[in-house]
C-alpha cells in the first residue's frame, strides 16, 4: 500500500490486518471508511490485484463493508463476462448488470445494499434499469439477473415515461405518485422518490420507492414491446 495510505492506517481509531485473502481495514467510522474508499479507490485496487485479493473496509456495525477486488484496477481488468458474474454474487444484496462500474455507482450500490427500501438505478440513455438492492428485486418479484436488464419502456406508460423524464430534466430530484410494472403479470402504484445525477458523462435516475404497492388493474397498451 501506498505511504498515504499507511499513514491513515497508522491514525488513532485505525486498524489493519493482512492475511491470505488480502487486506482487511477498520475505520472508525462509516463516513472515514467511505472518504478512504472515494480519496484513495485507485491505490485500493491495485494492493488488492498485486495480492491477488482483496482490499475491505469495514467499520463498527457495519454490515456490508466497501470491498475492493484486484480486478477493478486497470491492470486485472477481467472479461465482461467475469466481470458481470462477480457483481451479482458480491454478497447477494445488490446486484449490477453493467459491466463497467463507475466509483459512483459502486458507492451507491454499497448504500443501496445498506438501504431497507426498495432501491434501483436505470440508464438515461437506453432506459435499462442496470442496479436493484434485494428489497427491490423481492418487491418486483423478479430474480435479479432479470431485473437488471430490463427496459423500462415496458414497464411504464409512454406518457407517463415521457412525463417522468421531462420532470428530471427541469427537477434533478423529486417524489411522485404512479402507476407501472412491477413484472409482466402485475400493475400497481407507486410512491418514489427520483434523482438524476451524471457519472462519466452518462446520465442516470436512482429510484427509491416509498411506499408499499397498490395492485391496480393492468392498463390497456401496458408491456408493450421497445
Amino acid at each position: 500500500m501506498s505511504t498515504s495510505i499507511l499513514r491513515i492506517l497508522n491514525l488513532p481509531g485505525w486498524n489493519y490486518k493482512m492475511s491470505h485473502e488480502g487486506v482487511s481495514i477498520l475505520a472508525p467510522t462509516k463516513r472515514h471508511a467511505t472518504d478512504l474508499a472515494q480519496s484513495y479507490g485507485d491505490a485500493l485496487s491495485e494492493t488488492a490485484a498485486k495480492l491477488n485479493g482483496k482490499v475491505r473496509i469495514k467499520w463498527r456495525g457495519c454490515k456490508n463493508p466497501i470491498e475492493f477486488f484486484g480486478w477493478m484496477s486497470s491492470t486485472g481488468a477481467p472479461t465482461p463476462s467475469e466481470t458481470a458474474e462477480r457483481i451479482l454474487h458480491s454478497g447477494g444484496a445488490v446486484f449490477c448488470s453493467q459491466v463497467h462500474i463507475p466509483k459512483e455507482l459502486l458507492y451507491r450500490m454499497v448504500a443501496a445494499a445498506e438501504n431497507e427500501r426498495p432501491i434501483s438505478i436505470v440508464r438515461q440513455d437506453n432506459r435499462k434499469q442496470i442496479i436493484v438492492n434485494q428489497p427491490m428485486a423481492d418487491m418486483l418479484n423478479t430474480p435479479p439477473e432479470v431485473a437488471t436488464q430490463r427496459i423500462m419502456t415496458q414497464f411504464w406508460l409512454p406518457e407517463d415515461l415521457a412525463e417522468l423524464e421531462q420532470r428530471l430534466r427541469s427537477n434533478s430530484e423529486f417524489t411522485w405518485t404512479y402507476s407501472a410494472g412491477l413484472n409482466e403479470q402485475a400493475w400497481a402504484i407507486l410512491t418514489t422518490h427520483f434523482e438524476a445525477f451524471e457519472v462519466e458523462g452518462i446520465w442516470y435516475r436512482q429510484g427509491t420507492c416509498l411506499s408499499t404497492p397498490q395492485l391496480v388493474p393492468i392498463p390497456p397498451g401496458a408491456f408493450a414491446p421497445v
